[in-house]
């Protein structure tokens, strides 16, 4: 027993197949003479349902007797694969340059050849693998892709310039529909199951009706301004402005230290941030806004950094009224580490630079 011990911890140190493991204990207590089926029960004590079958055990417990010394499988001679030819490859290389979406039964039909061998074909010969759509916020023209590139080039740029001075100045603006209730996301239902266990279950729901406006200013320091604008109201110019002195109120006594007029305001492309009298408020106000190209959202630190977070930490959970989603929300957000919005801040030049990098298109990560 002490022997069989030693054999199964030096197997285990390697970490060898449980199957392969079990043969070289097969071997060692066969030729100890020890008989098949005594072999069997010690095999299932240790290894209970990975347990070789009745049968593997007495058939590997016979040849081991019989004096065979390896506890590998022997490699099997197989007849080759006579559909996976090269002229079938270049038919199906060819089918699925006509139609990205055809699927494997098509191709074996039209092909006149097996399943498997299509499947072969495609994996081991064409390297290819089928992979769903990836949704994007819009599809971009060749130009838009060339404005959005320029953009980021230009920000590097002054960002090589300046340095982190310049992420420093920089307030992002934007808003949200804040729910009554959001489903939690699939990610966040995940749980810890073992191997057979059943995975949990869900119902489908959907965002409830009720639901409030928030806009947010932050910068690197933390948040400057959260707003919350409730019924049909939505937000025009007007509004805006009004949120935009408040803003530079709170930035004067937040940001003692800081210069008022050094701002630099990042929000989208929404009318509200583009209209006349927006442009003639920060005029006035002496604030510089960045550029910003549109269809940009992954451009912008609320989107890609922000919001994601904030509704996950809302997600699952159920407000009455408006005041209460109101209140956690806030809460939420002034209750985050200066760290955390700085970090999100930092993020911007790596946005820039993949964007470049990826010619305009999206950035998803």
């Amino acid at each position: 027993m002490l022997t069989l011990l030693v054999c199964e911890n030096t197997m285990s140190e390697q970490q060898v197949r449980p199957s392969v493991a079990q043969r070289i204990i097969i071997k060692f207590l066969a030729n100890e003479g020890v008989s098949a089926t005594e072999i069997l029960g010690r095999l299932r004590a240790q290894f209970g349902e990975n347990t070789l079958s009745r049968t593997q055990v007495f058939d590997w417990h016979k040849k081991f007797r019989d004096g065979r010394s390896t506890v590998e499988n022997e490699a099997h001679r197989r007849r080759p694969r006579t559909s996976v030819t090269d002229d079938h490859i270049r038919t199906v290389k060819d089918l699925i340059a006509e139609d990205r979406r055809i699927n494997v039964r098509e191709i074996a039909s039209e092909v006149g050849i097996s399943y498997g061998s299509v499947e072969t074909i495609i994996r081991d010969h064409l390297n290819l693998s089928k992979v769903s759509a990836r949704w994007v916020p819009r599809l971009l023209t060749d130009q838009q892709k060339q404005i959005r590139k320029e953009v980021c080039e230009r920000h590097l740029v002054r960002h090589s310039q300046e340095g982190d001075d310049f992420l420093t100045r920089i307030v992002t603006c934007d808003e949200t529909w804040v729910h009554h209730y959001t489903p939690e996301s699939k990610q966040a239902s995940k749980e810890w199951r073992k191997k057979k266990e059943a995975p949990p279950v869900k119902a489908r729901t959907r965002l409830s009706a009720g639901k409030v406006m928030m806009t947010i200013f932050w910068d690197m320091q933390g948040v400057l301004l959260i707003d919350f604008l409730h019924g049909q109201r939505t937000i025009n110019a007007a509004y805006y402005c009004q949120l935009l002195d408040e803003v530079k109120k709170a930035y004067r006594s937040k940001r003692r230290q800081k210069s008022v007029r050094r701002v630099v305001l990042l929000h989208d492309n929404a009318r509200p941030h583009t209209a006349n009298l927006t442009r003639e408020k920060l005029a006035k106000m002496h604030w510089e806004t960045l550029e910003h190209p549109p269809y940009s959202p992954d451009l912008s630190p609320c989107d890609f950094f922000l919001f994601g977070p904030l509704k996950e930490e809302l997600g699952g959970r159920r407000f009455a009224t408006n005041e209460e989603v109101e209140a956690f929300v806030r809460d939420w957000l002034l209750t985050r580490p200066r760290s955390f919005y700085s970090d999100g801040m930092k993020k911007l030049p790596i946005r820039w630079e993949k964007c470049v990098a990826k010619s305009g298109e999206y950035v998803e990560k």
